[in-house]
């Protein structure tokens, strides 16, 4: 049977370096994902994870067990990414520079105006143009858009880790998909596209 997160919370809080591995096992690869979504490079997305986690763990006892710790743990996530890019310090990025991920280098492929491509490569441009479009979205409304549709959490749950009222998440998430809109109109691709985003 799985252990509670707050159970191995109290385990950390003893000591028990077990308990430590256990809990960054569990949330390593939905933390590093929020940050590579964020920053959109692997290097400052390893760092930020890595920070994440000192942060996290340095102040372990304030956190409330009447709640989950992964909203908690989101919440010191988002927070971080968000102070990354608002100092300035992430890369900027040229479209024909391939994304880097852990996997190693991505090429990014984004539509082209030859011959009519089969449906498969018409899904990953059009992949390609989503991730570009969210890539460009101020950090306030990226980190609601990748917690939304990458980590699955609801309104309520954002709400909760970011730590502002329902009805500016739920105006956030409207406002990004109208700006993912545009980027799609622009490029000619709305009507392939269809409707963006949904609950």
């Amino acid at each position: 049977m799985r252990e509670s997160d707050t159970h191995l919370v109290k385990r950390c809080l003893r000591g028990e370096e077990k308990a430590f591995e256990e809990l960054l096992n569990r949330y390593k690869a939905s933390v590093y994902s929020i940050c590579i979504r964020m920053v959109r490079n692997s290097t400052d997305a390893e760092d930020l994870a890595q920070e994440v986690f000192i942060r996290t763990f340095s102040v372990l006892d304030r956190y409330d067990p009447s709640y989950p710790f992964s909203n908690w743990l989101y919440r010191i996530t988002s927070n971080l990414c968000i102070d990354f890019l608002r100092k300035g310090k992430g890369r900027m990025v040229s479209l024909e520079q391939p994304l880097e991920t852990s996997d190693g280098e991505m090429h990014r492929q984004l539509p082209s105006t030859d011959a009519k491509p089969d449906r498969e490569v018409e899904s990953k441009e059009m992949m390609a143009v989503l991730e570009d479009a969210i890539s460009r979205l101020p950090e306030h409304y990226r980190i609601i858009v990748v917690l939304r549709h990458q980590e699955q959490l609801s309104y309520e749950e954002i709400s909760d880790n970011l730590g502002i009222p329902l009805g500016t998440v739920k105006a956030r998430i409207h406002r990004a998909r109208n700006m993912i809109k545009d980027v799609f109109k622009g490029k000619g691709l709305l009507e392939e596209a269809g409707e963006i985003g949904g609950d």
